[in-house]
């Protein structure tokens, strides 16, 4: 597996394509900027399969319409941020004056808990409310794209539309109850590890803290 970051758009969201061994590419959270995408993922040798949204925002989806019109890559996002796709005041795009958002509609519809392949990479999806109710991660290998669930030293707000700081802690105490390491490519920022966030991320610190 091959991940290749982009930062993209006003909010300097993190974009990810993630190619399998036989150039397959998946795009996690495309916030902008189809073109530049899809170049890079051609100058690749890729060929885009699945478009990943880890929530509904308008800052982690502002190109897929595009992606997929070019494409017909198929459009993965939990059933409970679907109805953020085509609609402004929820997913936020009316905040950003200017901004043209193309509303699109979803061909995998998750639930968590769900499981698929791309080629020989097998993605697992972990359902994690709070920054949206329909906010989730995805595992693939030893490697999380976490979405704005967690970042290095932060997580996500919870004051828009299906926000909730309480479900948010449910979610934080179970990502701080797995056992395994892993690299975390987040929705903003760096990418970390979990260790380091158990060790200095305090949102995550307090979670486990309420586990004992």
């Amino acid at each position: 597996m091959k991940v290749i970051p982009l930062t993209l758009g006003a909010m300097e969201t993190s974009c990810y394509i993630i190619a399998s061994e036989m150039n397959s590419a998946a795009v996690v959270d495309p916030a902008d900027n189809a073109k530049k995408i899809m170049a890079e993922i051609s100058g690749n040798g890729l060929i885009l399969k699945k478009i990943l949204l880890t929530h509904g925002h308008f800052d982690h989806t502002g190109a897929v319409a595009d992606l997929k019109e070019m494409t017909g890559a198929k459009v993965y996002i939990h059933e409970k941020d679907v109805c953020m796709l085509d609609n402004t005041v929820k997913n936020v795009a009316y905040l950003m004056p200017g901004f043209e958002y193309k509303p699109f509609t979803a061909d995998v519809i998750l639930s968590g808990g769900d499981s698929f392949e791309m080629d020989e990479l097998i993605f697992d999806v972990m359902s994690t409310p709070g920054h949206t109710a329909g906010s989730v991660m995805y595992f693939t290998g030893n490697t999380i794209f976490s979405g704005d669930t967690i970042f290095e030293g932060s997580v996500g707000r919870t004051d828009f539309y299906s926000g909730d700081y309480m479900e948010q802690r449910k979610s934080l105490k179970r990502i701080a109850l797995l056992r395994e390491d892993y690299i975390i490519y987040p929705g903003h920022g760096g990418s970390t590890t979990l260790n380091q966030e158990k060790k200095f991320n305090p949102y995550l610190k307090n979670a486990m803290a309420d586990l004992f």
